[in-house]
């Protein structure tokens, strides 16, 4: 079967990826060509996974380069892609068996330039029904040169195309949300600095003590976490404890 849109480079950000790195390669393997990827420090063995992926596509780029915030550092793997088309990938994502087919099976006919595409969101194993992750989808595969990431620390987006050139897919990507506790206490330590970093707002006490059950109570019962059992409070657990963290992060940076 041929190549849809005649070549696709996935670019990728990781550090520490050898454990949820190979599921992602896996689901890229027969659907892109090329693969851009940004290192930002591993000491496991991503890098040697990196290596033999070789072996497995068209053209494998791997550049180091140090974090400067997740906007210009992916926005330094799509300077690289070399192909027509460019698609955003981390490695906790996976194609899914029935997005792969749709992108096997689509035609290129001109009339768009971006596709967003939906996200099916997994915690602990379980696919989520809580509306905080249903109903996502992000713009995630585009013509190199048509968009960009923009410059944004953290939540970062492709801008740039046109709204009328832009396209849906039905099946999703598989996001593996939080599989690991070690893993996304770690994920939520480095978000958290980025966005106390980046936070106008002055480090108020009353947030601090109120934000932790609030947002909790917000995600288990306002957002329905409580509908996906443990997993769902898991996350609502974690989502409280991120919050905390911000504004302790923030207390920091104020005093």
């Amino acid at each position: 079967m041929e190549f849809v849109l005649d070549g696709i480079t996935a670019f990728l950000i990781v550090r520490d990826e050898e454990r949820l790195l190979p599921g992602c390669l896996d689901s890229l393997v027969g659907v892109v060509d090329a693969l851009v990827v940004v290192d930002t420090g591993s000491t496991d063995r991503t890098l040697d996974l990196l290596e033999a992926a070789r072996e497995r596509f068209t053209d494998v780029t791997i550049r180091s380069r140090r974090f400067e915030g997740y906007g210009p550092t992916r926005q330094a793997g799509l300077d690289l892609a070399r192909t027509p088309w460019a698609l955003w990938i981390d490695a906790d994502e996976r194609l899914s068996p029935g997005l792969r087919e749709e992108l096997l099976a689509l035609n290129d006919d001109g009339s768009w330039d971006a596709l967003s595409i939906p996200f099916r969101n997994h915690v602990l194993g379980r696919v989520m029904k809580c509306r905080q992750l249903t109903g996502q989808s992000s713009v995630r595969l585009f013509r190199t040169g048509a968009a960009c990431i923009d410059g944004a620390q953290i939540h970062e987006r492709v801008v740039g195309y046109r709204l009328d050139r832009l396209g849906c897919l039905q099946a999703p990507i598989d996001h593996l949300t939080l599989t690991n506790w070690r893993e996304y206490l770690g994920k939520v330590d480095r978000y958290t600095t980025l966005e106390a970093a980046q936070d106008t707002q002055r480090f108020r006490l009353w947030h601090l003590l109120a934000t932790g059950p609030a947002t909790f109570l917000q995600q288990y019962i306002r957002r329905t976490a409580i509908r996906d059992g443990w997993p769902g409070f898991v996350w609502a657990a974690m989502s409280s404890w991120s919050a905390v963290l911000r504004d302790i992060k923030l207390m920091r940076r104020s005093g």
